[in-house]
């Protein structure tokens, strides 16, 4: 289901308030941090809003490329959709959970999360 430029801002929004949140319960919790404490617990939330920024926009791409039958890349034969499926991606803002369109070859048991 494609969201809205609106939607996507306020589910954006509401991570970064949580990770807002989370921030300030930790200064609380820490009343003297060093320099790097402070810097990890930032580079830490600093991460997490950056996986919900790339799992929403991941998302959004899957389902603009969902192509019927697109060709297996082991056999060539057509794949076939069988719907959305979770799956977990690693990339360089860590590792995300995302729902794709998902393809299976039954010829060569293949799965495809398109577009790559």
């Amino acid at each position: 289901m494609k969201r809205s430029r609106q939607e996507k801002k306020e589910v954006l929004s509401k991570r970064a308030e949580e990770l807002i949140e989370q921030l300030l319960e930790w200064e609380d919790g820490n009343p003297r941090p060093t320099l790097k404490q402070i810097e990890d617990e930032i580079l830490h939330l600093r991460r997490e809003l950056g996986k919900e920024m790339a799992k929403l926009v991941l998302e959004e791409q899957g389902t603009k490329a969902q192509v019927p039958g697109p060709s297996c890349p082991s056999c060539g034969k057509e794949m076939r959709y069988k719907g959305q499926k979770r799956e977990r991606v690693e990339s360089r803002v860590g590792q995300l959970e995302i729902d794709r369109g998902y393809y299976y070859c039954p010829e060569c048991e293949e799965g495809l999360f398109p577009p790559g």
